[in-house]
């Protein structure tokens, strides 16, 4: 296991500015164009990135709101168009042909005499002979050469003269039809049927009121200039290029959404981690004529319409920001959840890097963030007395008669009627129905109790008159003849609402404990909505109020929590009552508060993915299961063919327990697995699993379950991560500090 470096993350992060020029990336293939006219000043210190928004088209139509203009490489200064949309296609130009110049030895009556001529020449001299017949002449004619230039024919006949042949004449033929491949060209019209351009290797687009009207391509608008030109495929190429930070406007939204993800520090973390990335990849495909592409696999680049006034507003605030290891910018690698710890990048890459380390996902040191209620009657609760805790709570905050505090024996001791009849008449005035001091049937008894408490609830429009005796006598099986017919029908009623748990059928004839009255009485509250909680996301907690996400939209609101609070930890199925519960943020929470906004009541459910910063991703844990048949399918799309599934094995797993290494058997063989082919030729989401086998009777395979955490490759910045660190209180420094080990953060350009 890997530990945190110890006191880092509390001192206040390096930043240090040293201005220098950012090296130019390769130069690009020779079919890309180079527009001088359209380069910034050699005094600019930001740089241009090259984006290829297609690689592989058959045209490109580019559009524009306002004046556009374009711009070849033999023009010196671009030309408007009058049009708002143009179209830059392919153009096939048929190989040149030219005049050819051949010699003609002499004219035979027959092959056999023509043939032979061939031959001697074919001895003598050098080039092409050959014979032909002229069917209109009746006779055979041997030429020599194949010469695109009369003198050189004149030379050839001089050579055919010493040969022996003493008439040869130089004759001249017409160019025939072209034959052979096409050569591509480009060709640009507007969209009044106007050619702008014809048989060009590359053109350049740019939008003369670009703040205004910026061009687009597929629609989609975009900062900068647009270049369209031959690949080596004989196919289009379309470069969206434009400055650095532009770029970076079109990308930190996409990468880390600033309406999902909306922390400024987060979103100053991502855009550094994106510029740095950016600058040390640039020029990585250089020989295809650009930098990075628009995709995951360099960095989401969606353009202009992606904008967002928040990530705008990191990507200027760190402006020339990037994060370098020993002077040079890092190779920025981040994933989106990496499932609470980062991985080496030795494990998933094949080779080490010593600022990309396996780190957990968590604060160094996360504050206290601890609710505490002054009551303490929680240590006196044994067993299945404590389940009953919160439904005493429930109603003591909704006014019914109760003891404070509940003395040990209380629950378990026998109810009287008085209690009994008090407590209904509470549940009555909550529902607004008429109670009387005058209960029906039984009420010390379960049977009489549940009719006496359906009346009250809902009066003489009880639900319960809708249960048939043959219902009854189904829901509650064969505990229905320990009651009598009449109490059958509410009885039936509430197990089916779960209000009643079948175990208390058992004995229906013994009396009724107090316990047992109280958590019918407040289940049947809750399900009838007369117990007003409220429920919401909660965030961290900052030791003086509650703040929550309420339910009902994304408003964030706050209560005062009361210091003798009802205290409740809803976890795996049962509500016990707590001293002190812990409010790290994304838990849920159902609450009661009182008419001074003062919180009484308060159960809280711990979020079940974890303490990690990157809880809150749904990829946070996942599961998939797959049967042979399905991993067979799937290993052959990704190229494995080992026959039927027989076993999948993790060999080795690196720091933060990913699969570094793995092995699948099969019937037809084996195959080995290494780093990020783990994920994609399984086709699952992180290489942080762990694979369960599920077996018949008889041994033979039914399913894998691989059930892991994350999405990405686990390598560097974690997203969701920064972004709960951020919540936390972490700055854009100390982020990118905590997930890039030893960085320094520099300031390449103002």
């Amino acid at each position: 296991m890997v530990c945190l470096a110890g006191g880092y993350l509390s001192a206040a992060a390096q930043v240090t500015t040293r201005l220098r020029r950012v090296p130019e990336p390769p130069p690009a293939a020779p079919s890309a164009p180079s527009h001088a006219a359209l380069r910034p000043a050699p005094e600019t210190l930001e740089p241009e990135i090259r984006i290829a928004l297609a690689t592989n088209a058959d045209f490109a139509t580019v559009t524009c709101d306002g004046t556009m203009a374009i711009l070849d490489a033999t023009a010196p200064e671009p030309s408007p168009i009058n049009a708002r949309k143009v179209t830059v296609q392919l153009e096939f130009a048929l190989p040149t042909v030219t005049e050819r110049y051949r010699v003609e030895v002499a004219a035979f009556k027959n092959r056999e005499a023509a043939e032979k001529a061939v031959a001697c020449l074919r001895e003598r001299v050098a080039g092409p002979v050959m014979a032909r017949y002229e069917a209109n002449k009746n006779r055979y004619v041997v030429v020599v050469g194949d010469c695109t230039a009369p003198e050189d024919a004149d030379a050839l006949m001089v050579s055919v003269v010493n040969a022996g042949f003493d008439r040869p004449i130089v004759i001249r033929e017409a160019p025939a039809a072209p034959f052979g491949p096409r050569q591509p060209r480009l060709g640009v019209t507007a969209e009044n049927g106007i050619e702008l351009l014809r048989s060009a290797q590359a053109c350049t687009f740019v939008a003369l009121e670009e703040n205004r009207a910026p061009l687009k391509f597929a629609d989609r608008p975009y900062r900068g200039r647009l270049e369209v030109f031959l690949n080596r495929r004989g196919r289009l190429t379309v470069i969206n290029v434009l400055p650095l930070e532009a770029y970076l406007r079109g990308v930190v939204p996409n990468e880390l959404s600033p309406t999902v993800f909306s922390n400024l520090e987060a979103l100053k973390a991502q855009a550094i981690a994106a510029r740095t990335y950016a600058l040390k990849n640039r020029g990585k495909y250089a020989a295809e004529g650009y930098d990075l592409l628009p995709t995951a696999a360099s960095q989401v680049y969606r353009g202009q319409a992606s904008e967002h006034p928040l990530s705008d507003r990191a990507v200027l605030e760190t402006r020339g920001m990037v994060a370098t290891y020993q002077g040079e910018p890092i190779d920025a690698l981040y994933t989106s959840t990496s499932g609470g710890r980062t991985e080496h990048a030795e494990y998933v890459f094949g080779l080490p890097q010593p600022y990309l380390k396996s780190v957990l996902v968590a604060p160094q040191v996360r504050p206290a963030r601890w609710v505490t209620t002054t009551r303490t009657w929680s240590r006196q609760l044994d067993g299945e007395v404590r389940l009953l805790a919160r439904d005493w709570a429930l109603l003591a905050v909704a006014g019914f008669p109760l003891p404070e505090p509940p003395p040990p024996a209380y629950w378990a001791s026998a109810a009287t009627v008085r209690d009994v009849v008090r407590w209904l008449q509470a549940a009555a005035r909550l529902a607004q129905t008429r109670a009387t001091d005058q209960m029906p049937g039984d009420v010390l008894r379960l049977g009489g109790f549940v009719q006496a408490l359906a009346a009250a609830l809902y009066g003489t429009e009880s639900p319960t008159r809708l249960v048939t005796l043959e219902d009854a006598r189904y829901w509650l099986g064969d505990a229905a003849g320990q009651f009598r017919p009449e109490e059958q029908p509410a009885l039936a009623y509430f197990v089916r609402e779960q209000v009643v748990r079948p175990t208390w059928l058992v004995g229906g004839d013994r009396p009724l404990t107090r316990g047992l009255v109280l958590s019918v009485l407040a289940r049947a509250l809750l399900g009838r909505g007369l117990l007003l909680l409220q429920s919401g996301k909660a965030r961290p907690y900052d030791g003086q109020q509650l703040t929550l996400q309420t339910a009902h939209g994304k408003d964030e609101q706050r209560w005062t929590i009361a210091p003798d609070v009802y205290l409740f930890r809803n976890f795996g199925g049962e509500c016990l009552p707590v001293e002190r519960v812990e409010l790290i943020g994304g838990e849920q929470v159902r609450f009661y508060a009182d008419a001074d906004n003062r919180v009484r009541y308060l159960e809280v459910m711990p979020v079940a993915n974890g303490a990690t910063s990157d809880r809150t991703s749904p990829f946070s844990w996942w599961e998939v299961r797959r049967t042979p048949t399905e991993l067979q399918a799937q290993l052959a799309r990704a190229g494995v063919q080992v026959g039927d599934v027989q076993s999948i094995i993790a060999l080795t797993r690196g720091a933060s327990g990913r699969v570094a290494r793995l092995r699948i058997v099969g019937t037809r063989g084996t195959s080995e697995l290494v780093g990020l082919k783990i994920r994609s030729v399984l086709g699952l989401r992180e290489n942080l699993f762990v694979i369960i086998r599920e077996h018949d009777a008889t041994g033979r395979l039914l399913a894998l379950r691989f059930i892991g955490r994350g999405w990405g490759h686990g390598v560097g910045m974690c997203q969701v991560g920064a972004y709960g660190l951020a919540v936390e209180g972490y700055t854009y420094e100390h982020i990118l500090k905590h997930f890039y080990r030893g960085v320094t953060l520099t300031q390449l350009y103002p």
